[in-house]
């Protein structure tokens, strides 16, 4: 397990809001956490349902002199509800764990423009308040949901990197700047 490297909230000098910056690293069950708040993985149920509901119905032909099921449409909207509902939960948990790892290293930074990963003093990565849509909070986690383009992202910030008094700040500057859900 990596170190903890947390300091102190800092004034900044460009928008004289407060900043907050800190370091560590997301944790696999905290990314799952996350998303699981944000309601990624309740959207895929109900994808795989009704994919899986659509394909069966292809399968099931009713005429005049009765019915009949085409069993291997039935067995496809199963594999189709099985990959889905359980194999690409796990897909995106790893692939945001491997996003996040990229990012290894840096700071987070939340000030007025928004969150940051920085390293060295330059943003790798920037998302503006404005592509920010809601926040979800959990008892160890602030999940942060947006939009860029077509793409929805989610960002995981874990209690755990915080004091106490920094983690009541950054929930009272996400309750202030973006609503709950």
């Amino acid at each position: 397990m990596e170190d903890i490297n947390i300091r102190q909230p800092q004034q900044a000098q460009v928008t004289g809001d407060v900043v907050l910056r800190f370091t560590g690293s997301v944790e696999k069950s905290e990314l799952r956490e996350g998303l699981k708040a944000a309601g990624t993985f309740r959207r895929l149920r109900w994808l795989a349902a009704a994919g899986a509901l659509f394909i069966a119905l292809l399968g099931v032909r009713v005429d005049a002199e009765g019915g009949s099921v085409n069993i291997g449409l039935v067995a496809a909207a199963a594999v189709y509800a099985t990959v889905f509902a359980l194999l690409a939960p796990r897909q995106i948990v790893t692939h945001a764990l491997r996003a996040q790892q990229a990012h290894e290293g840096a700071d987070c930074v939340v000030d007025g423009t928004g969150i940051a990963a920085v390293r060295d003093g330059a943003d790798i990565k920037r998302l503006g308040w404005d592509a920010m849509t809601r926040y979800h909070e959990t008892p160890s986690l602030y999940v942060v949901v947006g939009r860029t383009g077509l793409r929805t992202w989610v960002m995981v910030l874990p209690k755990r990197l915080l004091t106490a008094p920094d983690a009541e700040l950054l929930g009272a500057g996400l309750d202030s700047r973006l609503r709950r859900g």
